[in-house]
């Protein structure tokens, strides 16, 4: 026992990894996910308001009507009439939709109805000078809204003959089908099923500091007591090689487990939805924790191939830093929501937190009942613990390479 206190004292010795890999990783991912969760009360749907300015240069009964009525459907903002004036409200984005009614324009409208309407062909009304951002969804609502307007107006003048005694006819027809709306409301979720997004999320992003934070420390403490003094104190020490492993084994573990109810924890903040999962589906919180708790056998293998490398506390920082981001961008993890393919998603494969990330995805789906669901799961876990048992077989070749060329007359294995 005294020789895994010494092993954990080590890593008290390192706050910076702690704080970074795990604290503030951990705290950052958080902030990452809270907004997966959908979480919206029952009630009334708001309608939208955008800003708005009608510049009517026409004063007509047509060009009051529509700009009375797209402003109606926003919140006015007074720009100025100059040229000058909408030339920098458009280049400033101060409204989010802008039109100008030309003079003339209800004389054009009734002229055009009329064209159509003795055609039979229908035709369009005249248009409207509007500045739009095009990458704004208020934009394009206030956009189709006048649109509407206008169409409704110009069908109902026809259908009128086109005359233009039949404008104030056309333009209360249109405003009673414009307000013509189903109503709209929010339904609250079932109190049954948990919202689970942000959770699973938080449980994949999970693998990020886990990975980062495992690898650095539990590495340490396996450089740390198969080179320098330490190493020479301990040979000289009678303690078994066989209690001198399971020692440090059990300080790794340890160190494991530590930061796995750190990131359990994190999981447990209302933003997150951890407490929710947990009330209403606690079979699905139970099996999201036990897959990332055997996923801390992955970096618990990295960080021992690591020491058995050689890699000291430098190295061993790089290190994680590196293998932490690949293994999140190749698994997945960044990418919430979106399924890769082609070569990335074959890629992924070979990155334990893919698998991880299917463990989390199956556990829902496990505790609703799915088809085949269970034997997903199981199947992630066993890859997940696979790439553990191979990054391990790799460091326990490594340090017996180092240990037969230490032994042949080659660099010591103590060598700093």
């Amino acid at each position: 026992m005294s020789i895994s206190r010494a092993a954990l004292k080590l890593v008290l010795r390192q706050p910076v990894v702690l704080i970074v890999h795990l604290g503030l990783l951990g705290l950052i991912g958080v902030v990452l996910v809270q907004g997966l969760a959908k979480g919206a009360a029952s009630g009334d749907v708001s309608a939208m308001r955008p800003t708005v300015a009608v510049v009517d240069r026409d004063d007509s009964e047509l060009s009051r009507a529509l700009a009375g009525y797209v402003e109606s459907r926003g919140r006015p903002v007074d720009i100025g009439a100059t040229g000058r004036d909408l030339q920098d409200a458009a280049a400033t984005a101060r409204v989010a939709y802008l039109a100008v009614i030309p003079e003339g324009y209800q004389a054009d409208f009734i002229a055009a109805a009329a064209d159509g309407a003795g055609s039979g062909q229908g035709g369009a009304p005249p248009k409207l000078q509007t500045a739009v951002t095009l990458e704004s969804a208020a934009s394009r609502y206030l956009s189709r809204v006048a649109e509407t307007y206008v169409g409704l107006a110009w069908a109902a003048l026809i259908a009128e003959g086109g005359g233009g005694d039949s404008v104030a006819e056309a333009l209360a027809r249109a405003e009673r089908v414009s307000d013509v709306a189903a109503g709209q409301t929010v339904v609250a979720q079932p109190p049954a099923r948990a919202d689970a997004s942000a959770f699973d999320a938080c449980m994949g992003y999970a693998t990020y500091p886990l990975t980062a934070g495992i690898v650095v420390l539990t590495g340490l403490i396996f450089h740390a007591f198969q080179t320098g003094e330490l190493r020479r104190r301990n040979s000289a020490a009678p303690v078994s090689p066989a209690r001198m492993t399971v020692s440090i084994a059990a300080a790794a573990i340890a160190v494991c487990g530590l930061a796995w109810a750190w990131i359990s924890g994190l999981a447990l903040v209302p933003s997150v939805g951890g407490l929710d999962v947990l009330a209403l589906a606690p079979g699905q919180f139970a099996l999201a924790l036990a897959a990332t708790l055997v996923y801390t056998a992955v970096p618990l293998a990295l960080g021992f191939f690591a020491a058995q490398l050689g890699m000291g506390s430098t190295a061993l920082n790089g290190f994680g830093t590196v293998i932490a981001l690949a293994f999140a961008f190749l698994g997945g993890v960044f990418t919430v929501g979106l399924k890769a393919n082609g070569l990335m998603a074959a890629i992924g494969l070979f990155v334990p937190t893919h698998w991880h990330g299917r463990a989390i995805s199956a556990a829902g789906d496990v505790v609703g009942g799915a088809a085949g669901a269970l034997g997903e799961y199981v199947g992630a876990i066993g890859v997940e613990l696979l790439f553990a048992a191979v990054f391990a077989a790799l460091g326990l070749l490594a340090g017996r390479l180092r240990m037969q060329t230490a032994t042949a007359g080659g660099l010591a294995l103590d060598a700093n």
